[in-house]
């Protein structure tokens, strides 16, 4: 039987998707703010801190999904953490 420790070490650690990094530091080298960023049923959601950087990306989504590569997901801009 094997130890605990060969199977966690053979185990494979899931990583985020690129599109969840690229988001996320898109919006933080833009617009200076943290978000948090998560992949639901072929959409990307993206949550801010305040109302007034959440209209602000909403006007800005076109340009996000452009530059992040994001043609075949939706982008889903929400306010609060």
């Amino acid at each position: 039987m094997e130890s605990l420790q060969k199977i966690l070490k053979s185990r494979k650690i899931a990583q985020a998707p690129d599109e969840i990094k690229m988001v996320k530091d898109y919006i933080l080298r833009r617009y200076k703010s943290g978000c948090s960023v998560k992949i639901s049923r072929g959409a990307i959601i993206v949550s801010v801190p305040n109302s007034a950087l959440a209209g602000t990306l909403q006007m800005d989504r076109p340009n996000i999904i452009a530059a992040c590569g994001l043609k075949d997901l939706k982008l889903v801009i929400r306010n609060g953490r």
